[in-house]
């Protein structure tokens, strides 16, 4: 490994790296049920659900638009899922994400062929999903009729469940298709340069699609697992799921502004979240405080990446001012 590529890694996760292990000693130290074995099934417990569907809207920060209709759209496809669940417990999580996925793909063609920002799509899609989750549940949570349905759900091994299992997986996969794929790259185009994208041949349209397709069908998964898990759903559920997912993308160092992050700086945002939550837990301390430790953390980790861009930066010209100054002495000798 060479030096420029440990500089580039330590730009990219210094900053997150540095506070995730900085919270875990702080809290192995200050508190005392704070025990690697409740931290670690806390912070993956929160996989399964904030990973899910931060994956998601990562890819749309990542394309330079923010999908704000997650909590909606995982509350609707939860109800989807519990109504289905007759029907078994793969094809229920299956229609769950299908609904997700048809959503988002209808808001990324409606962003793409308008040209209007995501944020007016998406919260109008946020009011009228929650408005049909409603509907189809008759304006009440409802439950499983067969809970046996959900029992493989229920089982764990040492740490590990299967709907964590499932949300390890969506960001394995997230990373590959990013980094790997041509459908990864044009998103990057698209997010870091819009115009110029659209100059050079890359189909934006088919780019922002895909980007909300994804978002809409991690947000179907995640409220299918969740509400699977518990044996019902409530269409009014998932609100703070937005919040979390987008905290865990910004805390990690998914840019806000497009083409910058991947699939390991969500890890890392929903493991910092994570590790937060299953510290106020083991503390016992009451439900504000995780929001307000995560609303410090956030402006912190996001104002020392800001540094440490900033530094970078003023190297770099500072570097080219010095070759430009030297070739033009070269050019006069």
């Amino acid at each position: 490994m060479t030096s420029r590529t440990v500089g580039r890694a330590g730009r990219a996760y210094g900053v997150q790296a540095g506070v995730l292990v900085a919270l875990v000693v702080f809290l192995a130290v200050t508190v005392p049920d704070f025990t690697a074995s409740s931290a670690v099934f806390g912070t993956l417990d929160g996989v399964a659900l904030v990973g899910i569907a931060a994956a998601g809207v990562a890819v749309t920060m990542i394309a330079g638009e923010l999908d704000l209709s997650i909590g909606s759209m995982a509350a609707l496809a939860g109800v989807v899922a519990i109504r289905a669940g007759e029907l078994g417990l793969v094809p229920a999580i299956a229609l769950g994400t299908a609904t997700g996925l048809v959503f988002g793909v209808g808001q990324g063609l409606l962003i793409a062929w308008l040209r209007i920002s995501s944020l007016v799509v998406t919260v109008g899609s946020l009011i009228g999903l929650s408005g049909i989750a409603l509907v189809l549940s008759r304006e009440r949570p409802i439950g499983l009729a067969e809970l046996a349905t959900t029992d493989p759900l229920l089982r764990q091994w040492w740490l590990l469940t299967p709907a964590t299992l499932t949300g390890i997986a969506v960001l394995v996969l997230l990373g590959v298709f990013l980094a790997y794929t041509r459908w990864g790259r044009e998103i990057y185009a698209v997010g870091g340069a819009r115009q110029e994208a659209r100059a050079a041949g890359v189909p934006v349209t088919g780019s922002l699609t895909l980007a909300f397709g994804l978002s809409g069908a991690c947000a179907g998964l995640a409220g299918s697992l969740a509400c699977l898990q518990g044996g019902s759903a409530d269409p009014r559920g998932f609100s703070a799921l937005l919040l979390a997912a987008v905290s865990a993308c910004l805390i990690g160092g998914i840019s806000l502004y497009g083409g910058r992050g991947n699939a390991v700086n969500v890890v890392l945002g929903v493991l910092i979240l994570g590790v937060v939550s299953a510290g106020a837990t083991a503390a016992g301390a009451p439900t504000y405080v995780t929001g307000l430790a995560t609303g410090a953390l956030l402006l912190l980790v996001v104002g020392m990446q800001f540094v440490m861009d900033r530094t970078v930066a003023v190297r770099r010209l500072h570097a080219a001012r010095a070759r430009n100054a030297a070739a033009f002495l070269g050019g006069d000798g």
